[in-house]
């Protein structure tokens, strides 16, 4: 073997690991758009409904199915009550059905024979008319008995509780064993989905947003991510204390990234956008730095070292949602900045970017 075979996979074995060792930051463009205005103002996300589940019948909880925190779906089992009674008396009806059925089809049959003895004179007019009346006697009790049996299913099944929509349970109102009577709050039932953001807007800018305008909701808690959203409704009466008036935000939330209680910032966009296409960011990807100066951490491409971090100072301007605007003659749009992954950076210092990021 070649003596410098050995050297040589050392030091593609040193390559191969700092290229493993480089640093993983997620990036997103820079774009060139107008910037439209928009308000920011704090909100609070709160749950269009919650609704206090009742047993629609009497009995003893056999079995609480949920607890307190838990995701459930519409109709999913959640409380169920003691059903013996109820199945017996079931059972009781399905007999008398059957019972009141053989009876029935039997003074079919009578009927049947009276009416075909008629014309020999055997059988009078008044046996014939009473064997119909019977058999029509029997088929109103059939039909009696199977409604009262359509009715107790109906009672069986509303011994277990079900969900009336997806949603978290809040509050578990009772314990296994309880009796409860009908109407009885047994769990607080929440929806999540959609879910609604209040904002008190001041009175100063009523007018200048109307139902539909965009809206984006960024959770005040670490990590949120950025919820796109329109305005719902404009409450017109204003509050003439704090002069202000309120908006309600529909907010879709199907992997549940809000709950009820939590705060949000929300980003109105007012009317129309302001002037030519500027250079946009997310404010994720500024930096401020303690002399007072601004940047970004740019990702380049260089000549012997690939993809490498480097940092671009940079002027802010106006933000619109969680954009914002930047002046940077060494910046262009569609070059990629980080968003996350750039603390302790040096310049110049390879990076692994991870799939772009939308910027808005």
């Amino acid at each position: 073997m070649n003596r410098a075979t050995p050297l040589l996979i050392v030091a593609l074995a040193l390559l191969a690991g700092e290229a493993a060792a480089q640093t993983k930051v997620q990036v997103a463009d820079v774009v060139a758009a107008p910037m439209r205005r928009t308000l920011q103002l704090p909100g609070t996300v709160v749950a269009p409904q919650a609704s206090l589940l009742t047993m629609r019948v009497a009995g003893s909880v056999e079995a609480l199915l949920v607890e307190a925190g838990d995701r459930v779906e519409a109709g999913q089992p959640l409380v169920r009550l003691d059903d013996t009674l109820a199945k017996l008396e079931q059972e009781r009806l399905r007999h008398g059905v059957e019972e009141a059925d053989l009876t029935f089809r039997d003074a079919q049959r009578l009927a049947r024979e009276a009416e075909a003895l008629l014309g020999s004179q055997t059988v009078p007019p008044s046996k014939y008319r009473t064997q119909v009346a019977q058999a029509a006697i029997g088929e109103a009790k059939v039909r009696q008995l199977r409604a009262s049996a359509a009715a107790q299913r109906t009672e069986l099944e509303r011994h277990t509780l079900t969900a009336p929509v997806a949603g978290a349970v809040t509050q578990r109102l009772v314990e296994r064993g309880q009796w409860v009577a009908a109407d009885t709050a047994v769990l607080r039932l929440v929806p999540m989905d959609p879910l609604r953001v209040d904002v008190e807007v001041p009175e100063r800018y009523y007018g200048t947003i109307a139902p539909g305008a965009a809206v984006t909701v960024v959770p005040n808690t670490e990590g949120g991510r950025a919820l796109p959203a329109a305005v719902g409704r404009i409450v017109p009466s204003g509050d003439t204390v704090s002069r202000t008036f309120r908006l309600h935000i529909p907010v879709a939330n199907p992997d549940w990234a809000l709950m009820p209680g939590l705060s949000v910032q929300a980003h109105i966009a007012l009317d129309g956008v302001a002037g030519e296409s500027v250079l946009q960011v997310p404010e994720d990807a500024v930096e401020h730095r303690i002399d007072g100066t601004v940047r970004v951490w740019a990702i380049r491409t260089v000549p012997d070292k690939g993809t490498v971090a480097q940092p671009e100072t940079v002027r802010l301007g106006r933000r619109s949602g969680t954009l914002v605007e930047i002046t940077a003659p060494s910046l262009r749009a569609g070059d990629r900045v980080i968003v996350r992954g750039a603390e302790g950076l040096d310049p110049g210092e390879p990076v692994t970017p991870e799939a772009s990021t939308p910027a808005g």
